[in-house]
């Protein structure tokens, strides 16, 4: 089922209509929380619902559990609104959008518990969101750090200008900058994303989502202690996942960013990299945040 949202009265561009698209999935029954879930960087919608080959639906495991799945697309992503001014589309603008969203969904799931998910990319946009907006009852941020991205070129030029800097780390990742919504090539990444034994029609199959992304997003990722800040805001229960093989070298780590929240669980994976659906032990992931997400406050 889509679910559409007008979120233009929130946002700054005029007269231009804009709109969060999504994709609701519902278990047979009641469900025991929904799960608004965001991808990161390079993907859209479809990293939560991946049905080209079969077992990576996250979806389709969260609703066998009893879970409703609201798989959505950011503002400048996928399906979403791609407004013209571009560099406004950034950290603060996607955040508004995103809770508007969801102040919309809460009204077609009256006194449900909404948990926001978010990987990579979207993760920090998920805890920007609550940081300005307090918008869920509990947030999940995985594979995402809010240190230093040792994965990425340029980290010694203009130390003085760490947005200068920023730019010219996300341009080094990027054909199409100057478009705006920009688009990277997977392959440079594939050693990040996977572990050796994800199999290549997943990978093949995986590398033809590649979605843009509007290019402010990126750069404020990149800007250090700039997402750190709207972590130390969070103050509900939060559920960090990293891959053993992910990003971050130092994953525990993280949890400092948090000094507000007073409920926080971290989970390495065993055997997964950044993109933890395609790695062989997704499911123990999947899992956890079912369970984290309907266990009692």
């Amino acid at each position: 089922m889509e679910f559409n949202a007008d979120v233009s009265r929130v946002l700054e561009f005029g007269r231009e209509k804009t709109f969060i698209s999504s994709t609701v999935f519902l278990p047979d029954g009641e469900p025991e929380a929904v799960l608004v879930c965001w991808p990161g960087g390079s993907y859209d919608r479809r990293y939560w619902c991946f049905d080209t080959v079969p077992g990576y639906d996250f979806a389709g495991h969260a609703t066998g559990r009893g879970l409703a799945v609201v798989a959505a697309d950011p503002l400048g992503v996928g399906g979403s609104s791609k407004p013209s001014h571009v560099d406004g589309v950034d950290f603060v603008t996607i955040s508004a959008a995103a809770d508007e969203f969801v102040r919309q969904l809460r009204k077609r799931f009256p006194g449900h518990r909404l948990v926001g998910i978010g990987h990579s990319l979207g993760g920090a946009l998920t805890v920007a969101t609550q940081a300005l907006h307090e918008s869920y009852d509990r947030v999940a941020s995985l594979g995402m750090t809010h240190g230093a991205k040792g994965f990425v070129p340029g980290e010694d030029n203009h130390q003085s200008d760490p947005r200068k800097k920023a730019v010219e780390q996300a341009q080094a990742i990027f054909q199409d900058w100057d478009a705006g919504y920009a688009t990277g090539p997977r392959q440079p990444f594939h050693h990040l994303f996977y572990r050796p034994d994800t199999p290549a029609d997943v990978i093949a199959a995986d590398d033809e989502t590649a979605a843009a992304w509007p290019r402010q997003s990126y750069v404020d990722s990149l800007v250090p202690g700039y997402s750190g800040k709207f972590a130390a805001q969070v103050k509900c229960p939060v559920l960090l996942c990293f891959g053993d093989h992910d990003v971050h070298e130092h994953p525990r780590d993280e949890v400092a960013f948090y000094t507000s929240s007073n409920d926080i669980r971290t989970l390495v994976l065993e055997n997964a990299a950044h993109c933890h659906n395609f790695a062989t032990t997704r499911r123990t992931l999947w899992d956890r945040l079912c369970t984290w997400s309907t266990e009692d406050d």
